[in-house]
């Protein structure tokens, strides 16, 4: 097992992701403790800390802003819950009046289907997102759904065949929120009049480069609409093979959760992730999780974007 000073590491996966026990984050980490937890979350892409138990939304968002800059949101959903800090993302199931989402709320479904595909939190930003903390304040009950699953994007990268990498390592993705809406529901009368490119997009590289590892990393996601400089078709077919490739069952980790409490952080720049869709909770139990993001502030943060376009940019998701 792997040695650490400060908590106990369990790998997860052969390639990524890992456990940790023996951190309490219901009050501040010292300075060498964090340092020795954002270490790990670079090499594994992926940490999960069992009964952290932050107090409340204001200690998630003070240990979140360790990291970098919390992203406050700038705008509601009215079908929502309001809650009380910007910083706070509500990802729940549960709507404007703290009831679970049915099926019949098409304004609150459609959100919950988008984040059923594989991304990377914000990619449709001008300013990438770097790390998430998704908390677990009310979990549904065991058995029934609600896990979320994360793909290894560097190993995936490691794995293309050479002549793949040699075609793709100069590729610009063109990324897009509401191509990640209209793709997960084909049918709702929201977005069928709308078109992506009538909507803010956003440039990122292909390949980026994970820095605190050195290692290329696969930056196709379902927000990826298209290729700079392809046709569209030709861009979205590659961006598909490339997902695919990525999301194999080789190089992914299934995170299930277990008590309310616990947390998942992950390097957005490293990991791709999704809701698992569908289960016996949906339209049923309640699932109260809470994220915040921190912004990129790495070399490859802004991508190929004008860094004044991230003053209006939206929430990340």
């Amino acid at each position: 097992m792997p040695s650490a000073t400060y908590f106990t590491i369990k790998p997860m996966h052969p390639t990524f992701a890992c456990e940790v026990e023996g951190l309490d984050l219901s009050k501040p980490l010292s300075d060498d403790a964090f340092a020795e937890l954002q270490d790990t979350l670079h090499k594994y892409g992926v940490v999960v800390i069992r009964g952290a138990n932050f107090p409340s939304d204001k200690e998630h968002i003070e240990f979140s802003a360790r990291f970098g800059e919390v992203e406050k949101s700038k705008y509601r959903n009215p079908h929502m819950r309001s809650l009380p800090y910007p910083e706070i993302f509500d990802i729940s199931n549960l709507d404007e009046k703290n009831q679970v989402v049915t099926n019949s709320n098409e304004k609150r479904t459609t959100a919950i289907r988008g984040n059923a595909l594989w991304h990377a939190d914000g990619s449709f930003n001008p300013r990438r997102t770097y790390v998430s903390c998704l908390n677990s304040i009310e979990l549904p009950p065991p058995n029934t759904g609600g896990h979320t699953e994360y793909a290894d994007a560097r190993q995936a990268y490691e794995d293309l065949p050479e002549e793949t990498k040699e075609k793709i390592k100069d590729l610009v993705g063109v990324h897009s929120f509401l191509h990640n809406r209209k793709t997960a529901n084909p049918d709702s009368p929201l977005f069928k009049d709308l078109n992506v490119m009538d909507e803010p997009l956003a440039r990122h590289k292909l390949v980026p480069i994970h820095e605190p590892t050195g290692r290329p990393v696969l930056y196709a996601t379902a927000y990826t609409h298209h290729i700079e400089g392809m046709p569209i078709e030709e861009g979205q077919k590659l961006i598909q093979e490339l997902i695919a490739h990525a999301t194999q069952p080789k190089y992914v980790f299934k995170h299930h959760w277990a008590t309310n409490g616990d947390v998942a952080i992950w390097d957005n720049t490293a990991v791709l992730h999704r809701a698992t869709a569908g289960g016996a909770y949906e339209g049923k139990y309640r699932r109260d999780m809470r994220r915040t993001c921190v912004m990129d502030s790495g070399k490859d943060a802004f991508g190929l974007n004008n860094p004044e376009d991230a003053k209006g940019q939206r929430n990340s998701s």
